[in-house]
């Protein structure tokens, strides 16, 4: 039998394995698919971050702009903020005025064709009227009553329609702590009050009880407060009596405690004290040691400034503590003498955050009951040699301006300074009279008087008058 070699049959697994195998090209295909595939995930993955980095940095930028308008905001609110407490103002002051009327410069006036116009000079009165606030020393009573002080030698009283020359004057405020707003008595004293109240005039140093005279003064500036006191030494027979709690007077400070509280009470309230003190001797270009020494006191008290008033003639100026201290503006408009006197200017300016304060002497004359600014430089140079001869370490500049010390620029400095001042002799006055010769006619003219009225306790008995 033959015997047949048949082929094995493959099983179906083989034949399913066989069918199983791909083709090259298609597994080409896949890879090149999923390669595709990948590339379009890292492509989309790139898109995403890219995406995702562009609204980062849209939304930093909207947050840095955000941030920036913000703080410009902020900005503008402070600036308006901060330009809201801006402050650009000027104090003025001047020395003694007398408006009775039997005294020389007011039958002076009475003869004018202008009343007080053909007083004070043009340009003094503007500056006077133009000032956000001008002081002087009213040194008299406002009053149609009233009786004299018994035995007192000059008792000034202006009748109550002598007001309206405040008023053109440009008067904010007066100082009352002196030898001669009680010449008429309590009566006039509470007259001059209600005068000045019902003119809108204010008034610091005298009430009608001590309560009201120790009342500081305060004005304020968008935001900036001032406070004036007043007080005075001037008697060495003190006709002018203290207030008391129930009895009507002025603020004495032959003893400084009262004065030195009122002053640190205004400091409290404050951000600038002006002290205005009645003190000195008459007709004396000298400050004396009572001055000098409780000046400091003052200042150390909280004092900013301290402005003296009194002597009709002025005194020096000196710097402590950084502050300065002008023993005396000399007359406003008092008499009919000539005499050396100034324009004193306090200058503020800044905001909440700085401040900056100047002061400035203008010179003026008065002379044959005129007072008015100088008018050449002769004269101008002849008022700031005179102040500077009696000064302590102080310069003005040449537009007026009070340095302390070294503290003057020097090309800002006068060395324009004639003999007669150096020599410290001469009054400055346009006739060249000297000093002595006006304290040898002041105390002519109240030989009966000397030692009676108005001086310091300290005061020599020579240089002692009674009339202002």
């Amino acid at each position: 039998m033959e015997e047949r070699y048949d082929r094995p049959r493959r099983s179906g697994h083989s034949q399913r394995k066989r069918r199983r195998r791909l083709r090259p090209g298609f597994v080409l295909n896949s890879v090149c698919l999923i390669i595709i595939l990948i590339c379009f995930c890292i492509g989309g993955v790139q898109a995403i971050l890219a995406h995702n980095e562009a609204k980062a940095q849209e939304e930093a930028e909207a947050a840095a702009l955000a941030e920036q308008e913000e703080a410009a905001q902020k900005a503008e609110e402070e600036a308006a903020a901060l330009a809201e407490t801006e402050y650009d103002f000027t104090i003025a002051l001047m020395g003694d005025v007398n408006l009775d009327d039997t005294w020389y410069n007011m039958t002076y006036l009475a003869e004018q064709e202008n009343g007080i116009y053909d007083c004070i000079g043009t340009s003094l009165l503007e500056r006077m009227q133009s000032a956000d606030l001008f002081c002087v020393n009213s040194e008299f009573a406002f009053t149609d009553g009233g009786t004299a002080l018994n035995g007192k030698a000059y008792t000034f009283r202006a009748q109550t329609s002598n007001i309206s020359i405040y008023e053109t004057m440009g008067v904010d405020l007066v100082t009352l702590a002196n030898n001669h707003v009680y010449d008429y008595d309590a009566e006039g004293l509470t007259d001059t009050l209600a005068t000045l109240d019902s003119a809108g005039i204010a008034h610091v140093g005298a009430g009608e009880n001590l309560e009201e005279a120790c009342e500081p003064y305060y004005v304020e500036f968008n935001g900036y407060t001032v406070a004036f006191v007043n007080a005075s030494c001037a008697e060495n027979i003190r006709y002018t009596p203290q207030a008391t709690e129930d009895s009507a007077g002025i603020l004495l400070c032959y003893e400084t405690d009262t004065f030195v509280q009122v002053i640190q009470n205004a400091k409290e309230n404050a951000d600038f004290v002006i002290a205005c003190v009645h003190w000195g001797t008459e007709y004396s270009y000298e400050a004396n040691d009572t001055q000098r020494t409780t000046a400091k006191e003052y200042i150390d008290a909280g004092a900013d400034v301290i402005v003296g008033t009194h002597s009709h003639c002025l005194q020096g100026i000196e710097y402590y503590d950084g502050k300065p201290i002008f023993y005396n503006l000399g007359t406003c408009w008092f008499n009919e003498k000539t005499l050396d006197t100034f324009l004193l200017e306090i200058h503020f300016t800044g905001n909440a955050e700085e401040e900056d304060v100047t002061f400035t002497v203008t010179p003026a004359i008065q002379s044959g009951c005129v007072t008015r600014l100088t008018e050449s430089d002769e004269e101008w140079n002849q008022v700031v040699d005179l102040i500077e001869a009696y000064s302590y370490d102080v310069t003005i500049g040449s537009d007026g301006t009070v340095y302390s010390g070294d503290a003057a620029p020097v090309d800002d400095t006068d060395d324009s300074t004639d003999d007669e001042a150096e020599a410290g002799t001469e009054t400055g006055t346009e006739d060249g009279t000297l000093e002595e010769d006006m304290l040898d006619d002041t105390a002519d003219e109240t030989a009966d008087e000397t030692g009676s009225d108005s001086t310091t306790e300290d005061s020599p008995a020579g240089d002692e008058t009674a009339a202002g």
